[in-house]
């Protein structure tokens, strides 16, 4: 099978507000660079200022109206090519309707704007195809795969798994088939086993290549009680879940089913980010981290000097602690204190502890403390902004209190994060400040923009000198 077959059966997110940021750069170069290119200026006249600004707006309006930028579904590439052109005409023909009613048109020029809108065209479609094949590619290369794991009767996940298996390009994989006793189990015990052994198996894979990142669910919806129940058991687990509605169920979800492999599959927590978010965010990241290392490295060199000159020990702090999908990750940072704690007990610093060294204080009240992990980024393990990493004796304590607290792993871990900046940095002494900071953090993930990692940033940098809540 050729590149293009794989390319334009690659299911890819609708998007995300870094698609639509990206569709509307291209449409605002590709009108400047024309303007540039046939008129040989780049002075806006008031009504070519108002063509384009029309645009813009129309662009993004009907984009969205369309379902190109809606973060619940997801389509093949060819169907949302169609449906970019369909709504590209649409856009075409009301601000040429706009021209003609505001009788702007006889003063701009035919061609700029035609001209302008093939080229812009072309660019949007032209990333997508270019990301669809880059995609696709790595599919079925084996890479950037997400392992499954299938719940369910034994007819049901037996045809998921086959269709799964003759579309590669999806990019999903079956890790393992749980398909017997669901519909068996009569006791709270049966089912109980049934569930323990699920939760073990994601437990298990959490630290390999290809940790569990969605469990499928494909039981009737009539047995609601019985898929409630595996809901509540994944509350704890690092994974999306998807439901596979049987007839009767896609009678309610066919609206908000994704199509993988001809397959219906609705996304119920839905909190990752969309691949092209992912890769725009990772390569933000690196830019990011490279940068801030160059420019602070007289300033890692004395404060790694005046540590080891105030205390006996190591000049980093290494702990590990949940990255992406639950993994265990080495986390850096300047070392703070006077002793290392790896045992069953790990407490946080408090405000006046006595193992807080005098350059430690200085360095924890100013959040130097974790200027090392510039270089984690840099290895991949974390991300400049999200969700502050937890010690893993701290996380296994609190996935059991707090519903919804491992999906907080769903994107890499930040060096600054939306909770911190709104005051939830610091210790966390009671089951009512970590729930807040779980709040936040998946607030973040859904709410994701390249706008709120850069603002997010800014406020810590604003916040950084304050020491509050930072011991």
């Amino acid at each position: 099978m050729t590149l293009a077959s794989w390319m334009f059966k690659q299911r890819v997110p609708a998007g995300s507000r870094s698609v639509s940021g990206t569709d509307m750069l291209i449409i605002l170069v590709c009108f400047v660079a024309i303007h540039w290119i046939y008129l040989d200026d780049l002075n806006f006249s008031s009504v070519r200022s108002i063509v384009l600004f029309s645009v813009l707006v129309f662009s993004y309006v009907i984009f969205s109206g369309f379902g190109l930028y809606s973060n619940s579904s997801s389509h093949f590439l060819h169907q949302l090519v169609t449906r970019l052109t369909v709504a590209w005409f649409v856009v075409a023909l009301l601000v040429s309707l706009v021209a003609f009613l505001s009788k702007i048109a006889v003063d701009v020029s035919r061609v700029w704007f035609s001209t302008s809108m093939i080229a812009s065209y072309c660019g949007l479609v032209g990333v997508r195809l270019v990301s669809g094949a880059l995609l696709a590619s790595s599919h079925m290369r084996g890479k950037s795969i997400q392992s499954v794991v299938l719940i369910g009767g034994a007819d049901q996940t037996e045809h998921v798994a086959e269709r799964l298996a003759e579309n590669p390009w999806t990019g999903y994989r079956v890790a393992r088939t749980f398909d017997n006793g669901w519909t068996e189990a009569t006791s709270s015990e049966d089912f109980q086993i049934l569930l323990d052994e699920v939760h073990a198996f994601i437990e298990a894979q959490r630290q390999h290549e290809h940790a569990v990142a969605e469990v499928w669910i494909s039981l009737p919806l009539a047995q609601e009680a019985l898929i409630q129940k595996i809901l509540n058991m994944l509350q704890d687990a690092s994974v999306d879940v998807c439901l596979l509605p049987d007839s009767f169920g896609m009678q309610f979800f066919s609206g908000a089913a994704s199509n993988v492999a001809e397959l219906p599959v609705v996304n119920i927590s839905d909190i990752r980010l969309p691949g092209s978010a992912e890769l725009f965010k990772r390569l933000f990241d690196r830019v990011v981290a490279l940068m801030a290392i160059v420019v602070l490295a007289p300033v890692l060199i004395v404060i790694s000097i005046a540590i080891k000159l105030n205390s006996r020990g190591p000049i980093l702090f290494r702990q590990l602690r949940y990255g992406m999908d639950g993994r265990e990750i080495e986390v850096w940072k300047f070392r703070s204190m006077s002793v290392q704690e790896h045992g069953t007990e790990v407490r946080q610093a408090t405000r006046n502890d006595n193992r807080v060294t005098t350059v430690g204080a200085f360095l924890r009240r100013n959040s130097l403390d974790e200027l090392p992990q510039f270089i984690n980024v840099l290895q991949g393990r974390m991300s400049i902004v999200g969700p502050r990493p937890h010690a893993v004796l701290h996380n296994e304590e609190y996935r059991s209190q707090i519903s919804g607290y491992m999906l907080r792993h769903k994107i890499k871990p930040g060096i600054t994060g939306w909770a911190q900046v709104n005051g939830w940095r610091g210790e966390t002494d009671t089951l009512d400040k970590m729930e807040e900071r779980v709040r936040f953090d998946l607030e973040y993930i859904q709410n994701w923009s390249v706008w709120l990692d850069v603002k997010i940033i800014l406020m810590t940098v604003v916040q950084v000198f304050s020491g509050k809540n930072a011991y």
